[in-house]
């Protein structure tokens, strides 16, 4: 079930009489229960509620009666019930019948509504459903009552007419869609007369819709045209006003309604639409016309507090303090406002037009304020005549969506964001513009950003004018793009960048933006995946954007970007603002801090514009550090526990040694693997496993694809790729590893383990080289240059290790960490039988081994700057000063050399 179903069931039960003992049972099938599992919570069999007359049902809710007035009471013994705190329901319900109790059990948040407002809080309970909690629909259930009703409307006409679900002619059923929208939300608010549209509808349509179709098309021909040249329309199309707009242009037509269909638009009709939020409505029905997407009905749209992220440092924060500056003189607000009425805002990716919708009515804001400051200051209006209304127009607003349905959603969520904004106009200054005919519509074109020219969607600024370039772009990486989006890429790449088939699609969205705003009065800020400002992204792509005036005006350091449901998957990402280089002030936000910066770099931190790359020598004299050996066996020179012990017992343990992969080494996995030395193959072949084992390598790898592996095929005994043996000890390091961990998992092995290719390893490297690679510096310098894999970090000798800037160590410091090194490995014992993976869990790390990693820290960053990093950011700025430094002493020694 989705929300809208699940609203409905809800409401059916708060209209019907009270039964104590069903509810529980209606309760649970309205919150998408199985009735399998419903008719065992009914018998008893499953339901294990310890009160009287209370059911239990799992992990859903735990619901008990209540004398009438006591709800609270019982609502008490819910949350005190020894079964509630041991399987720990998402809802505790207690209801008379009369009123209703509820409780969140994880978060303590309850809820008091009277029993027939049960539907209109459906979203509280939608964890009883297993689903995430939506406030925003909470405080405004129109809108997901209205998109249930759209949605199926949607499906009753595609049923009734199967043809209009096709691609021929989708365009049609959306723009049907959309006018409909328009025009039931037109008559609750007062652009139409009241109830005019449904009234006209219902009374020419039929008993069962038979003529809804000639009813509606007539309607929409007539509001596309001015009354006067309404020839050959039925009379009654007389009464319907003009729209103009573009709103009715172009192609009108209406599928065949059913009596089914009809009664689902009689139904949406007969809403309530004057309260719609388009910022959010325009998110949830793009879902109407994707049945699958229906299940989060809207529930993951862009919400306002993440757009005010992206535009607030953009354009309204400069924009706040220029009112702010001007507050007291009137010909500093008028510039303000002659400024505003010349922005100009590009979403190249909008969607519905959440961002759009979003800036336009920030802006009105600001501009009603502005004015009712200026009436104060001259005792006239703004500009001291009585006709002035508001210069913030819609068809200031430019969008470019590939999605036909959600980009009519995007020009119908402005025509009402901007019928509400004159509304609250017009209750401030107490006139407004005639609503109809529309003047403008947003410039929303339906077509690939990526294959587009944006000048022809928003024309370059000229006179004065300003273009801000906002918006949050898919985030796709490179190997989960189709066929079209990779020629999108190659598209924008081709003359900037050959080496750009492992970028993430926003990326291309960065190179136009850059294009776009070069040399004109134009800024942009993007929404991205936190993979564009690390690795090998920022070294590849950012020296293409910061180059020939551009650069980085602000930025968001990583953050969840969550939307409004309350416990929904947050995926990490940036913000970065680029724009004409210029001396206003560069700002970095981490969370709720913001700080200046004299320059943002690719890695979105105050630093100079270098980019690291993978080196094959360390640039700091440290040990060099190897890929583990890959044996490319098809798993068949991988040993068991038990397979290990009996060739021990065999007599072939010589051939048998400990394996260690990154599961290994963190979660304490034990495996082992055959190593035969070239002499030794004879020998070893005498075990008859051994010998099946090296048959099957050999089989394995003469099917393999890669040429570099059946050339191994003959030579079964050995790993394809030896990068190296341990004499006494190694160092390994797991070259993917969680990013909740606090410290990246570093292990001591003896030379008895051999290293797999999941590892990067120091061979007989000395002990202070662990003390670096379980730093918090070492961990922030992998975070940042070498990126992560999904959300976890990734490892990697050649950009990490080799590029990890270390000041010169002298030799008592060295032995210094070396004894820090050993400190944090014996703890680490002292807690066996317990894993790294059990240890390094920031919510159970014991508190010792938290002490002595914060010893290691603190003593390695006074050797950096003779006090502990006050955090981050701060450990960052020095990381990158030493490694400039160094860049820049090689380059120097590099040119002399070629000089000499």
């Amino acid at each position: 079930m989705n929300p809208t179903e699940i609203y409905d069931a809800l409401a059916k039960i708060a209209d019907a009489d009270f039964d104590e003992n069903e509810f529980p049972f209606a309760f649970a099938q309205a919150t998408d229960a199985a009735q399998a599992a419903i008719s065992k919570l009914r018998n008893g069999s499953t339901n294990k509620s310890d009160l009287p007359s209370g059911v239990l049902f799992g992990k859903r809710f735990h619901y008990a009666p209540a004398p009438t007035g006591q709800i609270d009471v019982i609502l008490d013994q819910l949350r005190a019930s020894k079964k509630t705190k041991t399987t720990k329901p998402a809802i505790l319900l207690a209801t008379d019948g009369e009123m209703i109790a509820a409780e969140h059990t994880a978060s303590g948040e309850t809820l008091h509504c009277a029993f027939t407002d049960l539907g209109n809080q459906f979203g509280f309970f939608l964890p009883a459903a297993g689903k995430e909690r939506y406030r925003v629909i909470e405080e405004n259930p129109v809108d997901v009552k209205a998109t249930g009703k759209l949605a199926k409307l949607y499906d009753a006409l595609i049923r009734a007419n199967p043809d209009w679900g096709t691609d021929k002619r989708r365009h049609e059923m959306n723009q049907l869609l959309m006018r409909l929208i328009f025009c039931m939300f037109s008559e609750d608010v007062g652009i139409f007369p009241e109830h005019q549209f449904s009234r006209l509808i219902f009374t020419y349509a039929g008993d069962k819709g038979e003529e809804a179709h000639k009813v509606i098309i007539a309607a929409f021909q007539a509001m596309n045209l001015p009354k006067h040249k309404r020839a050959g329309l039925p009379a009654w199309t007389g009464e319907l006003e003009y729209v103009n707009g573009g709103l009715f242009a172009g192609t009108i037509d209406a599928p065949q309604f059913d009596t089914s269909a009809f009664r689902y638009l009689c139904e949406a009709c007969r809403l309530n639409w004057r309260e719609i939020n388009p910022d959010i409505f325009g998110s949830m029905i793009q879902s109407v016309a994707d049945p699958k997407q229906r299940a989060e009905l809207g529930m993951h749209y862009t919400s306002v507090p993440n757009i005010m992220k992206v535009i607030g440092p953009l354009f309204l924060n400069d924009l706040d303090a220029e009112i702010h500056k001007g507050w007291d003189r009137t010909r500093a607000l008028q510039q303000t406002l002659e400024r505003m009425s010349r922005i100009r805002v590009l979403d190249p990716a909008c969607g519905s037009g959440n961002f759009l919708v979003v800036s336009y009515r920030e802006l009105r804001a600001r501009e009603t304020r502005i004015m009712q400051r200026l009436e104060e200051l001259d005792g006239r209006n703004a500009m001291g005549t009585s006709e002035m209304f508001s210069r913030i127009r819609i068809d200031h607003f430019y969008g470019i969506e590939i999605t036909d349905f959600a980009a009519e959603t995007a020009k119908l969520a402005l025509f009402i964001a901007e019928y509400q904004a004159n509304a609250s106009f017009k209750a401030v200054f107490g006139r407004c513009p005639a609503a109809l005919p529309l003047k403008n519509a947003a410039h929303i074109h339906t077509d690939n950003a990526l294959r587009l020219e944006w000048e022809e969607v928003c024309p370059p600024p000229v006179k004065g004018e300003e273009v801000f370039i906002a918006g949050n772009p898919p985030f796709l990486g490179g190997r989960q793009l189709d066929e079209q989006q990779k020629i999108s890429m190659a598209q924008v790449f081709n003359s900037h960048l050959k080496n750009h088939k492992a970028l993430d699609l926003v990326s291309a969205w960065y190179i136009k933006s850059a294009n776009y705003i070069r040399n004109r009065n134009a800024t942009a800020a993007l929404v991205s995946t936190n993979s564009i400002a690390q690795g090998a992204t920022a070294s590849t792509l950012w020296p293409h954007i910061l180059n020939n005036g551009i650069e980085i005006g602000f930025a968001h350091q990583t953050f969840k970007w969550k939307n409004n449901a309350t416990s929904n998957a947050a995926v990490m990402c940036v913000i970065i603002g680029i724009r004409n280089q210029n001396a206003s002030v560069k700002k970095i936000f981490d969370g709720d801090h913001q700080s200046r910066a004299d320059n943002i770099n690719a890695y979105l931190i105050d630093g100079p514009n270098i980019f690291v790359k993978s080196e094959r020598k360390n640039l700091f004299n440290l040990p060099e550090m190897l890929f583990g050996n890959m044996p490319r066996d098809g798993g068949f020179l991988i040993l068991t526990e038990d397979e290990s012990s009996k060739l021990v017992s065999e007599g072939f343990g010589k051939y048998v040694r400990k394996y260690m992969g990154a599961e290994e080494v963190v979660k304490g996995v034990h495996r082992y693997v055959l190593w035969i030395n070239d002499l030794d193959v004879k020998h070893a072949r005498l075990s008859p496993f051994i010998a099946q084992r090296l048959d099957a390598v050999s089989a394995s790898r003469r099917d393999s694809p890669a040429k570099s592996t059946q050339d191994f095929a003959d030579q079964p005994h050995r790993f394809v790729q030896i990068q190296g043996v341990a004499k006494n000890h190694a160092i390994l390091v797991p070259s993917v590893t969680s990013e909740r961990r606090p410290y990246l998992p570093v292990e001591w092995v003896g030379a008895d383990v051999i290293s797999s290719n999941l590892n990067q390893v120091l061979y007989d490297a000395p002990e202070w080289c662990i003390a670096l690679i379980a730093s918090r510096l070492h961990l922030v310098w992998i975070a940042t240059v070498c990126g992560k894999l999904k959300s976890d970090f990734r490892y990697s000798n050649t950009l990490g290790w080799n590029t990890f800037p270390v000041p010169k160590f002298t030799d008592e410091q060295l032995e210094t960490l070396s004894a820090s090194a050993r400190r944090i490995l014996k703890c680490r014992y002292s807690h066996y039988p317990k894993t790294i993976a059990d240890l390094y869990d920031p919510d159970k790390m014991p508190d010792d081994l938290r002490a002595v990693h914060r010893e290691n820290d603190e003593l390695l960053e006074n050797m950096y700057i003779g006090r502990p990093f006050r955090n981050d950011t701060e450990r960052l700025e020095k990381l990158f000063k030493l490694y400039a430094a160094k860049v820049k002493t090689l380059e120097a020694a590099s040119k002399k050399k070629v000089k000499a």
